[in-house]
């Protein structure tokens, strides 16, 4: 079922803003009628099909940054883990975390990955509609975790990796920092001599 993206007045004349899943556009709108909202705007969250706003989607999200970081994809990983392991179905697990999250855009691909799984298809495919946000081998990793039915112990172990890919990169940071700044303090001893 496709996701989309609303922006709706409820009872008081606060503006709300979400994600709701429905089959088109039309119930959507019925949809926020019916938890007494009036829709403002509600707009796909998967991208256009024409030619024309194809290339300016593109363009456009060329030069977003993801909406996943390195550290929060560790975290989210491990939080849809610790959900899976606890026994929760995985759509339910994915409607929870795109509950909780707080950054729209995490919000929306969240939607977008759970709608595709409630379309039927599988976990692995729909992160690969986000190739930007989870990477091939992320992907490949989570096909082999669906394939062999330990999806929840294989999501703790990739978040482990991720998390250690994050440590080794701040010890490298921290390790070529050293010696460029004793190369600078040496450069302005020289220069200032």
């Amino acid at each position: 079922m496709p996701a989309y993206q609303f922006e709706a007045l409820d009872a008081q004349g606060q503006t709300r803003k979400g994600v709701i899943e429905a089959d088109t556009v039309k119930s959507a709108r019925a949809m926020l009628r019916t938890q007494l909202l009036v829709p403002l705007a509600v707009d796909a969250i998967l991208a256009q099909t024409s030619d024309s706003t194809n290339s300016s989607w593109t363009q456009r999200k060329l030069f977003e940054s993801r909406a996943f970081s390195s550290t929060e994809l560790a975290v989210w990983t491990r939080q849809l883990s610790g959900l899976l392991s606890a026994g929760l179905p995985l759509e339910r697990a994915l409607t929870a975390l795109s509950d909780e999250a707080e950054d729209d855009r995490q919000r929306n691909v969240v939607a977008a990955l759970r709608a595709e799984v409630n379309a039927g298809s599988s976990f692995a495919k729909a992160l690969g509609q986000h190739p930007r946000e989870f990477s091939e081998i992320y992907r490949a990793v989570v096909g082999a975790g669906e394939a062999s039915g330990h999806l929840g112990t294989v999501l703790e172990r990739l978040a482990d990796d991720l998390e250690e890919g994050q440590a080794l990169k701040a010890k490298l940071i921290g390790a070529s920092l050293y010696p460029a700044i004793v190369t600078l303090v040496a450069i302005v001893i020289v220069i200032f001599w």
